[in-house]
């Protein structure tokens, strides 16, 4: 899986930069007969985009202007062996910065389920 947390908070169409996902049959060239089927998400700041990216072809469209987000990937379940390893690993830096990833993750999900 793929997250994105959009941050930009004056975007505007003419700044493009779209996430462009693709729902054909992918690769460079479509079957005679057969027309592009894609979305364009707009990367306006508080738009979460969570994806199976392994089974979504994806691209980022040409930007005019500088774009800001949070992202992340998600190759497996969190186990508690991990949140073990994590509670008594003394690296502090590296469970904050995933506490404050979840805690982005979970505002973007309330702001978008509200």
């Amino acid at each position: 899986y793929s997250l994105l947390l959009y941050l930009n908070e004056n975007w505007t169409p003419e700044d493009e930069g779209q996430l462009r996902m693709h729902f054909d049959s992918g690769g460079d060239f479509l079957p005679e007969g057969e027309g592009p089927n894609y979305i364009d998400v707009e990367p306006r700041g508080g738009t979460l985009v969570l994806f199976k990216s392994d089974q979504v072809p994806h691209e980022v469209l040409d930007t005019k202007a500088q774009r800001l987000a949070v992202v992340g990937w998600y190759n497996r379940a969190v186990s508690a062996a991990d949140i073990g390893e994590l509670a008594s690993n003394e690296d502090k830096m590296r469970a904050g910065m995933l506490l404050a990833a979840a805690g982005l993750v979970t505002v973007g999900l309330v702001s978008l389920l509200t």
